[in-house]
Order: C-alpha cells, then structure tokens, then sequence
C-alpha cells in the first residue's frame, strides 16, 4: 500500500500524527520492539492512517485520467515528507520532480531519505509558494496536496501555479471542504493548528481557479460516506490505542475502498484537476 517506503522511519509518521493531533498517545513498553513491529507492519499495509490512503488513492486514479502522460518535469508543491515525491520519481524515472517545502525539519529528512531510496530524480528546495514568479522553470505536472489550507494568500499560489506550468500542463490540488458533516460528535471540533482556514467550497475554489487561467476542470468530492466513516473510525481508534489501530486497520480500510467505487455527492474534501490551454 501506499507510504511503505516509510517502513524503516516510522518516527516521522509517528510526528506526522502527533502534529495531525497532540492527542494520540505515544505506544508504552519497548521502544525497540514496538519500532520493529512499526517497520513489519508499514512495510505491509503503508501509512495506518485512512486519510493518507485516501488521498492518495485519488492522486493516482486522476494520473490514470491523464491518458498516455508523461511529464518530463513536475513540482510537487508542498512536499512535506516526501511520499508524493518519492512516488513520482518512481512512476516517471525519465522526469525530474522538483519538491518545494517550508518546513526546514521535514525538507532535510527528504534530503537525506532521497539519498537512502537511491532517487536521483528528485530535488528538495526550500521554497515558499507564494514567492515563485521569479522562477523560470516550466512545469508539465504541478500537485499541491492538502498545502492550499494552510496558506492565506491562495490565491497568489494559484497565479503562480499558473505561470509555472507549461501549456498543455496540469495543476491537481486537494483540499478539505467547509461545513464538514461527522457521523461522530466527538470528531465534531475537529481542527488543524495550522489550518489558515479549514477549508474550501468547491464552487469558490473552482471559480478561482478559472480567473487564474485554467480550464478543463474537474472537480470529485472526496472523503465521502463510506471515506468519511472510515476516516471518522480510523481516528477514533488512533486516539484510544496505536497498537488497536494496527489490529483494526485493515478492516477500517474496506470502506475507504469504497469511497473511489461510488459518486460522491458531498464529502469532507474534494480533488480539482485543471490543465493549462
């Protein structure tokens, strides 16, 4: 599955949750066992965590969408620990994929981590997205990931997406939705620290996207009843045990499964797929 690259550094998933929610309590008994079993495990099933998944799954169903692509340059936008990059440079070994990245912990790990995957394809660059017009290079692919929430000026970002790639390219972005329904009154207060805003209504956001230049747009909510409830359990279990997540996870991951199988009419979050004519 998806992220188990990861299997030898479970440390920087482990950090990723605790960001995610400082409520997710740290597993007891042996470090080293428990970080062995952390390795088996990732190494089998990926990321345990349903959002990762998710998202993740319709990344990959809209490159399918993108018939006989094959971009030759791609900004991963916002990289954070680099799973999208990593996977990029895998599936296109003849392109380069450049990974921009604010957060100086998280772009020296990728550094490092390229170097131990073997991946010379990659680039990590510390790089602000709402500073980028003075970059001359041209994109075919540009993803932004779960980024544009947490940066006020969106807008500007989706400018500079814009003059970025080359004619012919693709900006796919995923983002949460405002208004999130929960099927459990515990998750109800759920919030990012770090979230500028908590979310985007697609109709605005694709309205943005359309005074930026782009065309061609398609628009899927993601995280819908079957994503959603899955999501919902997964994070409900992480915040009684890690140990009962990893038993339980793989039958929360049934319903995921389903999320890309139906037409969401609504969900938490939603994809845009737009092209540059």
């Amino acid at each position: 599955m998806f992220g188990s690259v990861y299997a030898h550094h479970p440390e920087i998933l482990m950090q990723s949750l605790h960001d995610m929610n400082a409520k997710y309590q740290k597993p007891r008994g042996s470090a080293y066992l428990f970080g062995f079993l952390q390795s088996l495990y990732i190494r089998l099933f990926g990321v345990p965590e349903i959002g990762f998944q998710i998202r993740s799954m319709y990344f990959r169903k809209a490159l399918r969408a993108m018939h006989d692509f094959k971009p030759k340059k791609i900004l991963d936008a916002g990289t954070g620990i680099g799973s999208y990059t990593f996977y990029l440079a895998k599936l296109f070994p003849n392109a380069l994929v450049e990974a921009w990245e604010i957060d100086k912990n998280k772009l020296e790990f990728c550094k490092k981590f390229s170097k131990e995957l073997n991946i010379r394809n990659a680039q990590f660059s510390f790089r602000n997205l709402t500073n980028t017009l003075g970059n001359k290079s041209k994109f075919d692919l540009i993803v932004n990931i779960d980024v544009l929430e947490h940066i006020k000026d969106y807008k500007k970002v989706l400018k500079n997406f814009y003059s970025l790639l080359k004619p012919g390219g693709y900006v796919y972005i995923h983002t949460p939705q405002l208004n999130q329904k929960r099927f459990f009154k515990r998750l109800d207060t759920w919030e990012h620290k770090d979230h500028v805003r908590e979310g985007f209504d697609p109709t605005e956001l694709t309205g943005e996207l359309k005074k930026a230049g782009f065309r061609n747009i398609t628009v899927r909510h993601t995280f819908g009843f079957f994503g959603s409830l899955a999501w919902e359990l997964n994070h409900l279990i992480l915040l009684r045990s890690f140990v009962l997540t990893g038993i339980l996870y793989p039958i929360v991951y049934l319903p995921a499964l389903c999320d890309l199988c139906v037409q969401n009419s609504r969900g938490l979050a939603a994809s845009y797929s737009a092209k540059k004519i």
